[in-house]
C-alpha cells in the first residue's frame, strides 16, 4: 500500500498563477512534469532505481521516488487546491522507509503550502 498524504487549501490566486508558482517550485526540486495545466499538475521526483540499489534507509529523502498531484478548481475569487503526494516505488516492500517517506512527504506539502 502506497505511503501518501493529502492537503486542501483555498488560495486567493487564479489557477494560472498557481500553475506558474508550482511548476517553478517543482523545477527547483528537479521534478519531471507529466501533466501541467490550470486544472491539474502531475509530476514525479526522486529515483526508484537508486532507492532500490542503495536501499531506502541509505539514500537521501530527495532520492525517494514520489508522485505529486494537484488539482485546481476556481470557486468565486479563490482557487481550491487539492494536493496529494505519494510514494512512487511501485512493487515491493517499504519496510524501514515508512517514517522517512512520511517525513519527506510532510515536508514537501509544507513547502508547497509556503510557496502558495
Amino acid at each position: 500500500m502506497p505511503i501518501s498524504d493529502r492537503r486542501k487549501w483555498k488560495i486567493g490566486k487564479s489557477p494560472e498563477e498557481i500553475l506558474k508558482i508550482v511548476t517553478e517550485f517543482l523545477a527547483r526540486k528537479k521534478a519531471k512534469l507529466i501533466e501541467a495545466n490550470p486544472s491539474r499538475i502531475e509530476a514525479t521526483m526522486g529515483s526508484g532505481l537508486k532507492t532500490r540499489f542503495f536501499g531506502g534507509m541509505f539514500v537521501s529523502e530527495q532520492t525517494l521516488p514520489v508522485k505529486v498531484t494537484l488539482s485546481m478548481n476556481k470557486v468565486a475569487k479563490e482557487t481550491e487546491v487539492d494536493a496529494t503526494i505519494e510514494d512512487n516505488m511501485g512493487f515491493g516492500s517499504r519496510m524501514g522507509m515508512e517514517r522517512k517517506y512520511r517525513d519527506y512527504i510532510e515536508d514537501l506539502l509544507d513547502d508547497l503550502e509556503d510557496v502558495l
